[in-house]
């Protein structure tokens, strides 16, 4: 059995025995920074030491999982299996500390939460079971409103943490706020619309005399869609729908009789139940974000606990394609 070729009882003695979780870290590190020096400096550790930890991987396996390349180091492709695999394996275990560290500080107290209609449920829901399963002893409460609404709330004290799509600055000195993710606005219809076939053209003149579902007048998303518009010469002529209930909106695009727009990730669930069709025309970029935002002088644990919560679930939503 060649070097490059290894037995099926050392794959077997290395993945029972061989395999340590300090040969993954340094793996995977390695499959990100390329080189040894770097990987070292990145582990506080000498060079010869990390050589030395790719050499026990090799042997203990039996066959090499890098290649020089210059100064550089490339992977093989049983290395590129082992850092594609191992980066999941210690993701794993990094969510794994944290539900054990906050199950083991017992953490309770009650986060009360709010958010605009347009961020993705599974986001939401995500956070939430992961909050429950870190902090069973806590109480959550969730409410939907516009952004001014629950920014409001939180002036009074009867909200912790809200999510919105807008900026908002110098509400109050103590509010503080960061970008979970960004994702387009796309203009969706319903399948039942004139221009809700897959393979029906549109162009920006379709839109020129439509029924219009648009958010609320004065909110930034209302502005940043007026002004994409009219930069392709189409104004809002007809008379329109304004409206912040998801519900309502989607019901009324399903019908077939309006225009709208939607955030990629939600869109997306609709066209794939077969029931909405984002239209082939470029997406509204400037709305994407999703802001968290929080007042810095009634942080507790257990709300810092909640947001940490809902930017796993923000990374993972992205990580899957959801935005």
């Amino acid at each position: 059995m060649s070097a490059s070729t290894p037995s099926d009882n050392s794959i077997e003695r290395f993945f029972r025995s061989g395999l340590k979780l300090g040969h993954l870290r340094i793996l995977v590190t390695l499959g990100e920074l390329r080189q040894v020096t770097r990987v070292a400096a990145a582990f506080h550790v000498t060079q010869p030491a990390i050589s030395k930890q790719i050499a026990e991987i090799e042997e203990a396996l039996g066959t090499p999982v890098v290649r020089r390349v210059g100064n550089a180091v490339e992977l093989t492709r049983i290395g590129r299996v082992l850092v594609e695999r191992g980066r999941e394996i210690l993701r794993q275990i990094e969510l794994a500390r944290r539900d054990v560290t906050a199950l083991a500080a017992g953490t309770a107290g009650h986060v009360r939460f709010g958010a605009v209609v347009t961020i993705p449920q599974p986001l939401i829901a995500h956070a939430v079971e992961l909050f429950t399963r870190r902090a069973p002893n806590a109480s959550f409460s969730f409410v939907e409103a516009t952004l001014d609404r629950l920014l409001k709330m939180m002036d009074e004290g009867n909200l912790d943490l809200a999510l919105g799509r807008n900026r908002v600055t110098g509400y109050l000195p103590v509010m503080r706020h960061e970008s979970l993710h960004h994702e387009p606005f796309v203009f969706v219809v319903g399948t039942r619309h004139a221009l809700g076939g897959a393979d029906t053209p549109v162009a920006w003149s379709d839109l020129q005399d439509v029924r219009w579902i648009t958010p609320m007048q004065g909110s930034p998303a209302f502005a940043t869609m007026v002004e994409i518009l009219a930069e392709h010469g189409v104004t809002l002529l007809r008379p329109s729908i304004e409206s912040s209930s998801l519900a309502l909106n989607l019901s009324l695009l399903r019908d077939g009789g309006y225009v709208s727009i939607l955030p990629l990730s939600l869109a997306r669930r609709y066209v794939q139940r077969g029931t909405m069709r984002m239209l082939p025309l470029p997406p509204l970029g400037p709305l994407g974000e999703a802001i968290l935002y929080w007042r810095e002088d009634t942080t507790t644990s257990t709300t810092q606990l909640f947001a940490e919560c809902l930017r796993e679930s923000s990374a993972e939503l992205i990580d899957a394609g959801g935005v």
